[in-house]
């Protein structure tokens, strides 16, 4: 007779720890974007990474940062599985996810090999020209369109470090990468490349902030009020300077 309550102790235990689990916010983002986001001994972090670890904490979210190639984490946000940092607003994402405001803003340069440099002012100066580019990634519906309508032809990669490796080896004209990314730092991480092949086109291809992007799907407008209140705070007082200093310097 005992072991029917006994049974249902269990029953109920695990259902309590199933719950637990499923209100576990997760988070997604890129794993090759130092200093906005990258992994240390398995812990994530960066700029973007630990402005949105500290309001999750002041909201008293339980929350799981992973960070992955951006395509798998973007499709994961895509399908409702959780949160994505790191997300430049376009008008095709605008229909599929709710915004908060910007985390962190930066401009998008042009990284070139040195000696291969070229005149750049504006995105029609790019055409016939090969550029390299994050799988998954939009800069905004003025990119989106430049590649619709071919004036931008874009090699995608994986990971910024192969990337720098088509650039090296001439398969590539230059790769749209974050201002903030430490091209140096990333360079002496990837046996064969050289950290001082590149240099950075002095006129930007444009000003880009992330943000947490989630699926419109899941209804979460309230949390990421909740967010931007903590965002706007963190701007606004200077919360967020040391971050953004420890990783810049």
């Amino acid at each position: 007779m005992l072991a029917t309550p006994l049974r249902l102790i269990l029953l109920l235990a695990l259902l309590v720890v199933q719950t637990v689990q499923a209100e576990v916010f997760r988070v997604f983002g890129a794993h090759d974007g130092f200093p906005k986001y990258f992994e240390e001994d398995g812990e994530a972090k960066g700029i973007v990474v630990d402005i949105s670890k500290h309001c999750l904490n002041q909201m008293q979210v339980p929350y799981q940062i992973q960070l992955l190639p951006w395509k798998r984490a973007y499709t994961m946000a895509e399908r409702s599985e959780g949160g994505v940092i790191g997300l430049s607003i376009s008008d095709e994402r605008l229909a599929l996810f709710d915004f908060s405001e910007a985390i962190f803003t930066e401009h998008i340069v042009l990284v070139v090999q040195k000696g291969r440099e070229f005149a750049y002012q504006n995105i029609t100066d790019l055409k016939d020209k090969l550029i390299g580019a994050t799988i998954g990634t939009s800069y905004g519906t003025a990119y989106d369109e430049a590649v619709a309508n071919g004036t931008l032809t874009i090699v995608g990669f994986n990971d910024t470090r192969s990337g720098l490796g088509m650039l090296q080896r001439g398969r590539i004209d230059a790769i749209l990468v974050g201002s903030s990314v430490d091209i140096s730092r990333l360079a002496q991480s990837w046996p064969g490349l050289q950290a001082d092949a590149f240099t950075t086109l002095p006129v930007p291809f444009k000003s880009d902030s992330k943000h947490m992007g989630i699926a419109k799907t899941l209804k979460m407008g309230w949390f990421l009020e909740q967010f931007n209140q903590c965002l706007k705070n963190g701007h606004d007082t200077g919360i967020f300077a040391p971050i953004i200093y420890q990783y810049s310097n």
